[in-house]
């Protein structure tokens, strides 16, 4: 009988992600194989009895022998797939998170940023983009997501930020940041007092504000080092030691200005700080 469970535990890892409902089916199969093979053992000329049958189902039931651990760990892969699903569902800016990715490590950390902060420093990058093409690369980051929806439901995020779109998205938005950082003083001390907002409500409509509780706000000052920190990590993609083979070339005719003019002068403002 074991060999039979595992044989069918094995068929039920090769079952397509898009079937509907595929782990209450695997365990339902798992049962019914069960059942039959109890009903082969116990027939005699292939027939049995209703009260054979009857104490096969309550044995099922009980969940004696090898059951309990398949019913476990089905169990335990619903609420891993729910956690995942329900993480999903608050993955709705997928451009923030194409922003963010470079500097993740660096997010609740005392040299980088506080999540609480995230919002301002998104709200910065937009104004520095400009509303129009900020909202295409939004637009553009959302159809590149929704490309790499697996049949789960869920993006997959490593395939998301390797896409060679995915890059020159990161890549737009950073030369958009170093244009906007052509004077250096003016920008970086706009850009702090920006980030060191700290609004005690949020917008909710026209004339709709909801309070933010304390512990939804920021609690620490946003500083020239951690400016320099969370630049430093976000901008590593365009160092000078990053551009070899054609890519200079090609970076060159796209944007009209060498990486090192467009990139250098803030590299160096930041490295004051870090």
């Amino acid at each position: 009988m074991m060999d039979d469970i595992d044989a069918q535990r094995q068929h039920a890892d090769i079952v397509p992600e898009n079937v509907q409902g595929k782990r209450c089916k695997q365990i339902a199969e798992t049962v019914l194989q069960v059942l039959m093979g109890l009903v082969g053992e116990i027939a005699v000329d292939g027939r049995f009895g209703v009260k054979d049958l009857s104490r096969i189902v309550e044995a099922i039931q009980r969940a004696d022998g090898p059951l309990p651990a398949i019913y476990a760990e089905a169990q335990q892969q619903c609420g891993i797939a729910f956690h995942r699903a329900s993480i999903e569902g608050m993955r709705r800016h997928h451009l923030n998170r194409l922003i963010t990715e470079p500097f993740a490590g660096l997010v609740d950390r005392p040299e980088g940023i506080e999540r609480n902060r995230l919002g301002q420093l998104f709200l910065a990058i937009r104004m520095m983009v400009g509303e129009e093409e900020h909202e295409e690369m939004r637009l553009a980051a959302e159809a590149l997501a929704e490309a790499h929806r697996g049949a789960d439901g869920v993006v997959d995020w490593e395939a998301f930020h390797a896409d060679p779109e995915a890059v020159l998205l990161l890549e737009s938005v950073l030369v958009a940041i170093a244009n906007s950082f052509r004077r250096n003083d003016a920008r970086r001390d706009w850009f702090l007092v920006v980030l060191n907002a700290n609004p005690s409500a949020i917008s909710t409509g026209s004339t709709a504000f909801t309070p933010l509780k304390p512990e939804d706000r920021a609690r620490f000052a946003f500083t020239e080092s951690h400016m320099a920190h969370i630049f430093g990590a976000l901008f590593a993609s365009v160092r000078r030691e990053t551009f070899f083979g054609d890519r200079l070339r090609v970076f060159s005719k796209r944007w009209n200005v060498a990486p090192d003019k467009l990139f250098g002068p803030l590299f160096v403002d930041i490295a004051r700080y870090g």
